[in-house]
């Protein structure tokens, strides 16, 4: 096994011992521990260490992409109102542009 490969593997191993620890300790509140052990993210916490410590990406990226479809429902079911937030957005980006713009010309 390559030497990032076993790093990667001794970080998720280390992680997730101290997730499943911190869950019998009952260091969690209730609904950070109904998102943390959701097996749907566990793809997702593996994949970030994986792209985080791995050269070689192709693993880290194919388990985002296997944690997305795990998520798909939810990712659905986010965007569908997505548009009720598109013109309050543009308007805070405009005015934080304008923001920005305006002390850069005081400079």
């Amino acid at each position: 096994m390559k030497q990032d490969n076993r790093l990667s593997w001794a970080i998720i191993l280390i992680f997730f011992g101290l997730l499943f620890l911190g869950e019998h300790l009952n260091i969690f509140p209730a609904f950070v521990r109904n998102f943390l052990f959701d097996f749907r993210n566990y793809p997702f916490y593996a994949g970030i260490i994986f792209l985080l410590t791995n050269k070689n990406h192709a693993i880290g990226i194919i388990l985002l992409i296997i944690g997305i479809l795990f998520r798909l429902s939810d990712i659905i079911r986010f965007t569908q109102n997505i548009s009720e937030y598109i013109w309050p957005s543009l308007l805070i980006i405009a005015g934080v542009v304008l923001l920005i713009g305006a002390k850069h010309r005081k400079r």
